[in-house]
């Protein structure tokens, strides 16, 4: 199961990680969120139907501050 991690600076408390895990709950390919409010990093678990497109676009609908960047 492939795992992506991305960096989102705009979260920054407990609501924004779990405004995150609530929208990424709408996707059937993502099995796991991880979001960590101190690094600001999401580690998503997901099989290959995952629309990142999608879901980038569901999350950073929440806040303009949340601009998310993949990670390597």
């Amino acid at each position: 199961m492939p795992t992506t991690i991305f960096s989102i600076p705009g979260i920054h408390c407990a609501s924004c990680a779990a405004l995150i895990k609530d929208v990424s709950s709408e996707f059937p390919s993502i099995q796991k969120v991880d979001v960590d409010v101190v690094t600001k990093k999401v580690t998503i678990d997901h099989d290959e139907t995952f629309d990142l497109k999608k879901w980038t676009e569901e999350i950073e609908s929440i806040d303009p501050k949340y601009k998310i960047s993949p990670l390597p």
